[in-house]
């Protein structure tokens, strides 16, 4: 773990010298090449316990059950898309960002429940506040396009097709078009 520790400070003070502030892939690839396997169990260890995400896709990947995973960040975008406080805090934008970050994890299902989450949430927000505003929608439009492709990819159209068609409905409600 020492020699890992001192291999990643070096490779950080490389990057920093040539301005990148992180190290490639291939670097990373020759480095865990040259270590043993106790030495890269310490790491992925390590960075269970220090890093959420590496720890949320571990959890998944070695249990295969999203549904906590699911439920907790579908609290999270609703903490976003519904506005709190006096102020009436609107931080939708963080809930795309979430969204996003979440996807870099490459578990389809998981994005699709996240996405069509958002959407449904955007949705009942106008309907409760009567909000209109043409980026919100567009960005609503490109999430509900993005499960509607996640969908397709896996072949669960008959899944989904309730909760797309119920979606559409309130949307076109709106004047929000959502086609599938």
């Amino acid at each position: 773990m020492r020699k890992t520790a001192l291999f990643l400070a070096d490779a950080l003070a490389t990057s920093r010298n040539n301005k990148t502030n992180k190290m490639g892939l291939r670097e990373v690839k020759i480095e865990l090449n040259k270590m043993d396997k106790s030495e890269i169990i310490k790491l992925i260890s390590e960075m269970y316990k220090k890093i959420q995400p590496v720890k949320n896709y571990l959890d998944v990947l070695v249990s295969g059950d999203i549904k906590p995973l699911i439920e907790k960040y579908k609290k999270e975008i609703e903490k976003y898309i519904y506005p709190s406080g006096r102020d009436l805090v609107f931080k939708d934008a963080e809930a795309r960002k979430l969204i996003r970050s979440v996807q870099k994890m490459k578990i389809i299902n998981l994005n699709i429940e996240l996405e069509l989450h958002y959407v449904k949430c955007c949705l009942d927000f106008i309907s409760d506040y009567g909000y209109w505003d043409e980026n919100y929608y567009i960005a609503i439009e490109k999430m509900f396009n993005s499960a509607v492709n996640g969908i397709s990819e896996i072949g669960y159209q008959k899944e989904y097709e309730d909760q797309l068609s119920s979606l559409s409905t309130s949307a076109s409600e709106h004047g929000l078009e959502l086609f599938y």
